[in-house]
């Protein structure tokens, strides 16, 4: 029984560890539905099957029996997540043999190097190797827990990140002479198994060949990945220029400075601080969806550009038509970010502008509009521009109204609680008066009775 145990929690172990290998590492994608009629998650239907399978092999016919359970699975898993021509799958299936290398080449040492020199007897051997499964095993759980933030944006990066070719290369070298290595201990052990200190010599070649090999991954990882980073940061300086910038020509037809849109975006960052801080809408906030916020909501507004001037800069009251056609701005501005997103490619912050753009104008009660939605129908960040925007229309002059003082627009905003506004993000709003106050005055020009929304 004890042994089975043993056997079983060793294959779990290999199987975790190559599934996660082929995830983060190799950058293998998951297994997608293939309709949204499947109830359950192929990719999790996949890991289950194969699952029950290696624990039956191992019980019926021992690890050996398991181990060839996983290999199998895994040249399948390569298979079905493979795209291209149908020699291109096949071909892939081979990722496995440098997968299982790097895993084998990893946990290998851990196992049997501390057995080979204290020469521990099997009995032995299976309690160290159970102790050492139960602290891999806390390690892997505790990751799948704590580490749901790296791995959503992980799952976002994905969608336009793959290996280079270089970096195909350098994996499939050490994978596959890991692969070699740990094949070539295990034969020698299987015929000499009482030469503990040719065992123990082999073993400690190995670790110094996965730590040079390590080593000289890790330096020029880090090399190319400073470079990448360098690169990325540039990137979306330049992309929230163009946005500032975007946003700025919109702003400036109704005879705006941009102080609007600076000044809304610090409050959704302000707001959004103080709801993390609270532990509120743990599911969608985190530090990226901050930033990403950030960098949306300067436009929020950008469907204004469809808004004729006649309209957008009326002294008077709207007409229905005339609201009709301003309402639009919602849809427009909808539209032109979705266009963006298919000409840029796919960025995070993207999405969180098309929501921004199309709910901002939601109420919380179902009485806004486009789509007349309520509650957490109403995507968060469109909830939290929505606060800032109205705040800073009260505080500021229209051409259609004069301005209000501070604290009515506050006192507006705890009154709309419920009504017009989340009273979550009003609540966080209120707790953050003094930073929304700053803000305020940080933003403030001559113009500030000027801003339009």
């Amino acid at each position: 029984m004890r042994t089975h145990i043993y056997e079983c929690a060793k294959l779990t172990l290999d199987f975790i560890t190559m599934m996660m290998l082929s995830r983060y590492i190799f950058l293998i994608r998951p297994l997608k539905k293939k309709s949204e009629k499947q109830i359950a998650s192929p990719q999790f239907l996949f890991i289950a099957l194969a699952y029950v399978l290696i624990l039956a092999f191992c019980i019926l016919s021992g690890t050996i029996a398991g181990s060839i359970v996983i290999g199998i699975a895994m040249a399948v898993y390569c298979f079905l997540t493979s795209t291209g021509t149908k020699k291109k799958r096949f071909l892939s299936t081979l990722q496995f043999i440098p997968i299982a290398g790097i895993c084998y080449g990893l946990l290998m040492p851990l196992e049997t190097l501390p057995v080979t020199i204290l020469h521990l007897n099997q009995q032995a051997e299976e309690i160290y190797a159970m102790g050492l499964y139960l602290v891999l095993g806390i390690i892997l759980i505790s990751f799948l827990f704590s580490g749901r933030e790296w791995r959503k944006n992980f799952r976002q990066e994905l969608h336009y990140r793959k290996l280079e070719i270089w970096e195909r290369i350098l994996l499939y070298v050490i994978g596959i002479l890991m692969y070699g290595f740990v094949a070539a201990v295990y034969s020698y052990y299987n015929i000499n198994p009482d030469n503990f200190e040719q065992i123990a010599m082999l073993e400690s070649i190995m670790i110094s060949m996965i730590g040079f090999a390590v080593t000289m991954t890790v330096m020029i990882l880090i090399l190319v990945g400073n470079k990448n980073a360098h690169m990325h940061q540039e990137l979306l300086e330049m992309q929230h220029n163009i946005i500032i910038t975007m946003a700025d020509i919109v702003e400036n037809r109704d005879e705006s400075t941009g102080g609007h849109i600076r000044r809304t975006a610090k409050y959704v960052q302000i707001i959004a601080e103080e709801l993390l801080e609270e532990g509120w809408y743990q599911s969608v906030l985190n530090r990226q969806y901050i930033k990403d916020m950030v960098i949306a909501a300067p436009l929020h507004d950008i469907g204004k550009i469809h808004v004729p001037d006649s309209i957008l800069k009326k002294q008077g009251k709207l007409t229905d038509e005339e609201y009709a056609v301003m309402k639009s701005h919602t849809t427009e501005g909808r539209k032109l970010l979705l266009h963006a997103e298919k000409s840029l490619g796919h960025f995070s912050y993207l999405d969180i502008a098309v929501e921004m753009a199309y709910g901002h104008h939601e109420w919380w009660n179902g009485n806004g509009y486009p789509q007349g939605v309520a509650e957490h129908n109403i995507p968060l960040s469109a909830r939290i521009m929505a606060v800032a925007d109205v705040f800073d229309a009260i505080v500021s002059q229209r051409c259609y109204k004069g301005s209000m003082s501070i604290e009515e627009a506050y006192a507006i905003i705890q009154k709309e609680s419920g009504t017009h506004f989340d009273p979550i993000v009003v609540s966080a709003f209120l707790k953050s008066r003094d930073k929304i106050s700053e803000a305020l005055k940080e933003f403030e020009s001559p113009e500030l009775h000027k801003e339009s929304a």
